[in-house]
């Protein structure tokens, strides 16, 4: 709970009027100090309703629609709205704030009744109560009237103009978005950033490259957010040139050292473009600013890159360090384990983590045991932890079950396993091509045929295969 200055918070006789003002200040700097915080936000309402300030005065009105339309409980926002319409603070701001609520609760229909009273106020031709709005229609997925109230608005400035191009962009409509970003009269780095995390979100990663390039050519710097939503579009092409021209912008511009988020993007950036040991580089050099995520990222591209000691061992390193692993961080240590052959390790790995460090294992990391001990021949063990997960098992399961039997020519546990794969899904080809292989391997060949048949009989899906080429080579 947070402490608050004890003069703030003390009943006793009326004050002056300029005590009463300055206390009223006082509670409403820390109002704005703790508005994430539901309790003390109801502490300091209370006082400012006990001072009577409300009918006197609009800005407690603005402070706390403010608080409670950013705070854990914004539907309090909209209740308190309409005590604010009867009093003193019916004006644009209160309808900022409540618009405000109306997009973090996603109601579109409150959006439109605060849209119709806007409109009846004369408060729309304001354009932060118009921005407000067609920030609260982008975000509660009713892209058409945001795109309505947008092109309605007599003036549009910067902010009105990126609410749009981010809004449109993050939800796919990047074709809009575009359109929109080469028309707009002064872009700014908010502008190309979100424009940019649009195509890569769409899967459109050459776009989203081409953009920050142009960005960069037309003199905008790219901020370490514009960095942070190019990285995944540069793992996509796979091109480590792109990789270490990005590495070598943040190290020059200092935003390495800015932000730790670029940092741990670039260690799973060059991870996933083969190079780990340039991860190992950027993660060495973050000593005394590494956080969960840094860990993390290097535990698992060592886990990629078949390194598994290593990874165990930075695993170990990361514990002395006082860092607290999350799910994220065992089901690393677990692929590392798995691809490594470290059974024992990695069964001690998962014990660690229900027990020690009281975590609920989630699918993966029961995939992840299943596949270690599947690996390891040891799959009575793989097929009984099966049986008893505390969650309904999905196909990956029972197929990564499935592949071990192949391995190790256990047929009738492969049945098993292909029976369950088929109450799950639609039969998929290449199960039957692997029981088929498993059968052909064992010199069961009638059998092999017949599995072979049942890929047609039943229509199963055959996916075809595919090579990624790589055309500037």
């Amino acid at each position: 709970m947070a402490r608050f200055p004890a003069d703030l918070l003390r009943q006793g006789c009326a004050p002056s009027h300029d005590a009463a003002a300055a206390h009223v200040r006082g509670l409403v700097a820390l109002l704005l100090r703790h508005q994430a915080e539901r309790r003390p936000l109801l502490q300091i309402h209370a006082q400012l309703v006990a001072r009577q300030v409300f009918d006197r005065r609009p800005t407690p009105w603005h402070a706390l629609l403010k608080a409670y339309s950013r705070g854990p409980l914004p539907q309090e926002a909209l209740s308190l709205f309409r005590d604010a319409r009867r009093h003193a603070a019916d004006d644009t701001y209160a309808f900022v704030h409540a618009l405000g609520a109306c997009a973090a609760l996603a109601w579109p229909r409150a959006g439109a009744q605060l849209h119709g009273l806007a409109v009846r106020k004369g408060f729309e031709i304001h354009a932060y109560v118009h921005t407000a709005l067609v920030n609260a229609y982008v975000v509660c997925g009713c892209l058409a009237d945001a795109r309505i109230a947008f092109e309605e608005m007599p003036a549009k400035n910067a902010v009105t103009w990126n609410v749009v191009i981010t809004g449109f962009a993050a939800r796919g409509e990047v074709e809009y978005a575009r359109l929109l970003f080469e028309r707009m009269p002064c872009r700014n780095v908010v502008s190309w950033t979100g424009m940019i995390d649009g195509y890569t979100r769409s899967c459109r990663s050459v776009e989203a490259v081409a953009l920050f390039r142009r960005m960069m050519a037309e003199g905008v710097d790219p901020s370490e957010i514009t960095v942070l939503a190019v990285v995944p579009a540069v793992s996509n092409i796979g091109r480590i040139l792109l990789g270490e021209a990005l590495h070598g912008y943040c190290e020059k511009k200092g935003l390495l050292v800015l932000d730790i988020r670029v940092g741990n993007s670039l260690i799973d950036l060059y991870a996933k473009l083969g190079s780990i040991n340039n991860s190992l580089k950027i993660f060495h050099e973050m000593l005394g600013r590494r956080n969960l995520v840094s860990w993390t990222s290097i535990i698992s591209g060592l886990a990629m890159h078949g390194l598994s000691t290593e990874a165990v061992e930075l695993f170990a390193e990361m514990r002395r360090a006082g860092i607290r692993p999350n799910r994220v961080t065992f089901l690393s240590v677990l692929n590392a384990c798995n691809h490594g052959g470290l059974v024992e390790q990695g069964v001690l790995f998962f014990r660690s983590m229900v027990y020690e460090y009281n975590l609920t294992p989630e699918i993966k990391h029961f995939g992840c045991i299943i596949d270690m001990l599947g690996r390891a021949g040891r799959l009575c063990e793989a097929e009984q932890v099966i049986s008893g997960l505390p969650m309904e098992v999905n196909s990956v399961v029972w197929r990564t079950l499935l592949g071990c039997c192949s391995k190790y020519g256990e047929v009738e546990m492969g049945k098993r396993a292909m029976k369950k794969i088929l109450d799950i899904e639609r039969e998929s080809g290449g199960d039957f091509v692997v029981v088929s292989n498993m059968l052909t391997e064992l010199g069961r060949f009638s059998d092999a045929e017949r599995a072979r048949k049942l890929v047609d009989e039943r229509n199963a899906v055959k996916v075809p295969g595919l090579a990624l080429v790589d055309e500037s080579q």
